[in-house]
């Protein structure tokens, strides 16, 4: 949603006239290199595999995200001994954190028809006249449908009295001390995103449907009690992705909690005022919204990810609880930082992207402060 006056910033937009800086594309990082417990150099494979050494003068920064920087501190030998053990890596740093605590909010999308003309459907996806003047529109002067990043209402509701209908939740709450599990303090279950077409984005498993306009409603779980999620290394091998387990629904709550954040929210749409009229049958066939068991499936079946992942090289006090200091700084290791979504310990209540933002620019005020002479 990074956009303004119609165009969408993109993540070039910090380097764009930065003359001291170097991109070096389809390149990877292999290893993270030390002298004793100082960070001293990075090597690299080019796009012509030939391998360098790069050099720190003050200190190395990783923001390779959630996935690639635990990956790439365990290829180097920083991380659990168990999976350092499992790969033949030589330990350097014995963190055991590393790589572990992914973090990610489950979602469920879902799909309405809408009275013909009231989406973007037809605008958007299938020519015609009306997409023509769209399209013209956006190049005269960046407005209209086109300019729009089309997830432009979204709510965040509890819903207390429909949880508080099952036993499963009443023993959650006695062991979580009386509180609720999902917003202990007050916090939204749920965030609902509503776009007004067929975001195949979130349905890649479904083909996109020829005609008429559809409203896509995405329920995400905002506080998942499942935990268990880790990066890990398939092999040594640098250029292989490493094994990512988001572990949803290891724990059943999660799924009743879906379930009944999805009859909420169609509950509102399909009965409530102003919306009954125009919405209509559900794509591609109907939900089961009567059958507990039936949604339960439904659940396992189409949930997916919300592209919110983070907590595999998490904020901590010391290195027996996780990855980073307060500082940004690696535990055990001198001159190694990390920059990313993957410090952040406890995910978010709502889309992570300005926590991930506030990230950046906490990082580079501590990075200035380190070095004042590099900043007059």
């Amino acid at each position: 949603m990074a956009v303004y006056d119609g165009v969408r910033s993109n993540s070039t937009i910090y380097v764009t006239g930065k003359e001291n800086v170097e991109i070096m594309h389809s390149t990877i990082a292999t290893k993270i290199n030390f002298e004793g417990d100082t960070v001293v150099s990075v090597t690299v494979v080019g796009t012509d595999q030939t391998e360098a050494t790069l050099k720190a003068k003050n200190e190395i920064i990783v923001a390779g995200g959630v996935f690639e920087t635990p990956k790439l501190l365990l290829l180097s030998g920083i991380g659990p001994r168990r999976e350092l053990a499992r790969h033949g890596i030589p330990p350097v740093i014995m963190s055991e954190h590393v790589g572990e605590h992914l973090l990610d909010h489950p979602i469920l999308p879902h799909v309405f028809k809408l009275k013909d003309g009231l989406g973007l459907d037809h605008i958007l996806l299938r020519e015609g006249p009306e997409h023509d003047a769209a399209v013209k529109q956006y190049d005269e002067n960046k407005t209209g449908p086109l300019a729009s990043g089309l997830l432009e209402m979204v709510a965040f509701p509890r819903i207390d009295g429909q949880l508080k209908e099952h036993k499963m939740y009443h023993k959650a709450m006695a062991k979580n001390g009386g509180k609720d599990p999902f917003g202990p303090e007050g916090q939204p279950h749920f965030e609902i995103d509503f776009i007004p077409m067929f975001c195949d984005a979130f349905q890649w498993h479904f083909d996109i449907p020829p005609e008429g306009d559809w409203l896509t409603v995405v329920v995400g779980l905002l506080r998942p009690q499942s935990t268990g999620g880790y990066v890990r290394l398939n092999s040594i091998d640098p250029h292989e992705q490493p094994d990512i387990n988001l572990n949803y629904f290891t724990d059943e709550l999660d799924i009743l909690a879906l379930r009944e954040g999805v009859r909420f929210v169609d509950d509102i749409l399909v009965n409530g005022d102003g919306m009954k009229d125009i919405i209509g049958k559900d794509f591609p066939w109907p939900m089961p919204r009567e059958s507990d068991e039936e949604m339960d499936h439904l659940v396992l079946d189409r949930a997916q990810t919300g592209y919110h992942p983070c907590g595999t090289a998490r904020l901590s006090h010391d290195i027996d609880q996780g990855v980073v200091d307060p500082k940004l700084r690696v535990h055990g290791a001198k001159r190694l930082r990390i920059v990313d979504a993957s410090i952040i310990p406890v995910i978010p209540d709502c889309r992570i992207q300005n926590a991930v933002y506030m990230i950046g620019e906490k990082g580079a005020d501590i990075i200035k402060a380190a070095y004042p002479e590099l900043y007059k």
